[in-house]
């Protein structure tokens, strides 16, 4: 019998960008009971091969790199998305990873047109800055208004809402929506008849 553990199963990528399913890495940001999902750099390899379609190679030092743009990703985005502004030194680290990106990147030319080319996330680093990019896009082209916070308890997850009116509230319907519904009917019926007919 082999005594080695399965792998993690594959974290759902729903924030709507990679840098918000990276951020979605860590569940449960300031709770009581975070649950981590890229603790080491063989599970942030996994994640990035889920994300990225392909499984870099990430040491120690650059796993620490990572987890330290993860949290200033989460830093910026979740501010955002309570409408309040970023704290300045997360700004300044992700300014930085940009900056750092943006001199690896590599302008192409076709008879159709030019493109930006990104080096593919072969390794912790070419992840970093393609993370750092992908970043950069959300927030100099995405609509402030549509970056959210799951509403579902002890979740915090981010994602980009492309709903047509803007309604989304959870990160899963399936998942942090319905037990939404569930806490909420269970409330309904602790607090008697008179609650349920309002």
């Amino acid at each position: 019998m082999s005594s080695e553990q399965p792998p993690p199963p594959e974290l759902p990528l729903v924030g709507g960008f990679a840098c918000l399913d990276f951020c979605n890495t860590l569940s449960g940001w300031g709770g009581p009971g975070p649950r981590e999902r890229a603790g080491d750099p063989a599970a942030l390899a996994a994640w990035c091969a889920q994300a990225f379609g392909q499984t870099p190679r990430i040491d120690r030092e650059e796993w620490s790199r990572l987890i330290r743009l993860r949290e200033a990703l989460h830093a910026v985005f979740d501010a955002i998305a309570i409408q309040a502004d970023p704290p300045a030194d997360a700004v300044a680290l992700l300014q930085a990873e940009v900056a750092e990106a943006a001199s690896r990147r590599r302008l192409t030319g076709s008879a159709a047109g030019g493109a930006w080319r990104d080096e593919p996330p072969g390794d912790g680093t070419a992840g970093r800055h393609r993370l750092a990019m992908d970043a950069l896009d959300l927030l100099l082209g995405g609509e402030p208004a549509r970056l959210k916070r799951c509403a579902g308890h002890d979740c915090a997850w981010l994602f980009y809402d492309r709903s047509k009116n803007a309604s989304r509230r959870w990160c899963l319907m399936s998942d942090c929506g319905t037990a939404d519904k569930v806490r909420r009917f269970r409330q309904r019926r602790r607090s008697g008849p008179e609650a349920r007919d309002r």
